[in-house]
């Protein structure tokens, strides 16, 4: 798989600018699990985007208008026919946030386009009016997500997403002049890997969710007042966490958001909700991204040659484990460690440590795999020149496995790939009785001569100015 690309290193533009003007550096050849979320546009503070949020509601107050005053919910009545027109969003692949993993969403088919349309329909028609109503879609239709309510969002505001990248261009000097080795579309930079322009968002409008992913989450996303739990707990309490999604989804609909009396209620907790900016380096992959750009000058790689003899698979995964190990004890790299979410701290760090090797891998011609599945289990890393292979195997000190993984996983990975080369990391974010117990079982392994891998101790743990 392509290794992310960051449109600020792709354009050759200092990230800092980026960081510094709030300017969303997305990566252009996948989407990022980021959101445009309307809480979020509501206080925007951009010049191009301080309307948005009025514009959408604008667009769903006509939609309402016309459901109000069509007689019936079928293609024959020319308002109904409107708003089916008007629910065609499709996906807007030049802002790159999502969780598609493919170049091109599937946007809003016929047959959803229609199901929304006749559901709006019995909503407006017993009362239910207000704008607001369709952000909140995807807590009671079926088949609408994150991705689609994303889409819906950025395709009523695009003039303003426009707008912003035409002057964002402008100030960053994007232009053929520039990069006359680039294409331009109206004045739009065309993204060379998904073949479309490419178009500049805000940080300060994005979130991981535009409402919520599903009904646990929104609790934590939106409803801080639990206007839709109060509602739902006045009809049929505990009953409700034995439901499946599309049961809740169906009570919803049919309960709560066609009741007047009880859609009001919820639609007037929503308008007082807010939602704080959200820090993008809470997604551990994006974090990794972005904290790579800052510390890969650091990573000084040079091709190696030991005596006219070409560097062996084992020397190549030991040298690329020490640079790493020299970053974090003696360039504050255990700050950064510790700065990432505990939860998802050994996969940043497995992360960063293949970005790193990937720059000596290519100067000293050897292949990286990240989590190669051979057999029992991905290993974290193979490095390899043919057939001879070295598989590393990680563990952060606050892993239990920790011994398992030196013991008898790196090794289960060397038999699966064929090679006793093995080295094992421990990284030591605050276990020192660990730690110990680690050594003292490698130390007893090798005095009896057994097989056990190079094991490499990283001192991660929080160090003190001198």
């Amino acid at each position: 798989m392509e290794e992310s690309i960051l449109v600020s290193d792709y354009l050759g533009i200092d990230f800092e600018i980026f960081d510094e003007n709030g300017i969303f550096d997305a990566v252009i050849n996948r989407d990022s699990a980021f959101f445009i979320n309307l809480l979020r546009l509501k206080d925007a503070k951009v010049t191009e985007f301080l309307e948005s949020y009025q514009h959408i509601n604008d667009f769903f107050s006509t939609i309402a208008t016309l459901l109000d005053n069509a007689d019936d919910s079928t293609m024959k009545d020319k308002c109904f026919k409107t708003v089916y027109k008007k629910f065609e969003f499709s996906e807007v692949n030049g802002i790159n946030l999502g969780f598609s993993r493919s170049k091109t969403g599937s946007g809003w088919g016929k047959t959803l386009r229609t199901q929304v349309a006749k559901d709006a329909y019995v909503m407006v028609k017993k009362g239910c009016k207000a704008p607001e109503l369709f952000h909140l879609l995807q807590l009671f239709e079926e088949n609408i997500g994150p991705d689609r309510l994303s889409d819906m969002i950025a395709t009523i505001i695009l003039p303003d997403i426009i707008n912003y990248t035409k002057r964002i261009e402008k100030e960053l000097k994007i232009n053929l002049e520039q990069y006359p080795n680039e294409i331009f579309v109206d004045d739009l930079w065309i993204n060379p890997k998904k073949n479309c322009p490419f178009l500049f968002v805000p940080t300060e409008i994005l979130h991981e969710l535009p409402v919520a992913k599903d009904w646990e989450e929104i609790e934590d996303v939106v409803f801080k007042n639990n206007a839709i739990r109060k509602e739902i707990n006045y009809e049929i309490g505990e009953e409700w966490t034995k439901w499946a999604t599309r049961e809740r989804k169906e009570y919803l609909k049919n309960h709560i958001f066609s009741d007047k009396d009880a859609c009001s209620r919820v639609l007037d907790g929503y308008k007082k909700s807010k939602l704080d900016e959200y820090n993008l380096s809470e997604d551990d992959k994006y974090f990794i991204l972005k904290l790579w750009q800052r510390v890969k000058g650091e990573f000084q790689v040079e091709s190696h040659y030991q005596n006219g003899k070409e560097l062996k698979s084992m020397s190549a995964a030991c040298e690329i484990v020490e640079i790493f190990k020299d970053w974090v004890e003696n360039n504050r790299g255990w700050s950064e460690i510790l700065a990432t979410d505990k939860s998802s701290r050994e996969k940043s760090v497995q992360r960063l440590i293949h970005l790193s090797g990937k720059h000596y891998v290519k100067v000293n011609n050897f292949d990286l795999s990240c989590e190669a599945n051979e057999g029992p289990g991905p290993v974290d890393f193979k490095i390899s020149k043919g057939t001879d292979k070295t598989v590393v195997e990680l563990k952060l000190s606050t892993n239990a496995d920790y011994l398992h993984g030196y013991e008898e996983q790196v090794e289960k990975y060397a038999k699966a790939e064929n090679t006793n080369n093995m080295v094992y990391i421990l990284v030591d974010v605050g276990n020192p009785i660990r730690v110990g117990k680690l050594l003292e079982l490698h130390r007893i392994n090798v005095e009896e001569g057994k097989n056990v891998p190079e094991v490499i101790i990283i001192d991660s743990k929080e160090q003190k100015s001198a």
